[in-house]
């Protein structure tokens, strides 16, 4: 009887339709965010960056391209000079305020969403993911305002 009633429970799990993520995430208004003040979404591990400068905005995905461990912000850690990296827990690589790469093991930039703006509106489109540019050393890194 136990293996029927296994059976039917097996049966039932490959009926129901998989969760789903969601493929665009609303991330508040591009005014909720400080220049040079990244911001978490802790549960899809995505840092909002807005750009000085630029005013641009950014979706980085937080998974260190080498170790996976979350890569943090650290707006007191001094590096070339200046404040304000993100930093791999595990591994120690480094990055500047748009996810390039520039000490450590990394060998590419943090990966990235693309960011939709609709008026104020920033959204994020998580099935639009692209892979971090190539490290290069003697880039100018961008720092937040100091």
């Amino acid at each position: 009887m136990m293996g029927v009633v296994l059976l039917v429970l097996v049966l039932m799990s490959f009926t129901r339709s998989p969760y789903k993520p969601p493929q665009l995430v609303t991330a508040g208004t591009v005014h909720q965010y400080q220049v040079g003040a990244p911001k978490l979404f802790e549960s899809e591990k995505v840092w909002m960056v807005r750009l000085p400068e630029t005013d641009t905005m950014m979706a980085l995905y937080g998974g260190d391209p080498v170790s996976r461990c979350l890569a943090t912000w650290d707006p007191a850690y001094v590096f070339r000079g200046t404040k304000g990296w993100f930093r791999d827990t595990c591994q120690g690589s480094t990055y500047d305020l748009a996810g390039n790469c520039f000490d450590g093991p990394c060998t590419h930039g943090l990966d990235r969403f693309k960011v939709i703006l609709q008026q104020t509106d920033v959204i994020v489109s998580l099935t639009d993911f692209e892979t971090g540019p190539p490290r290069d050393n003697s880039a100018k890194p961008i720092i937040p305002p100091q």
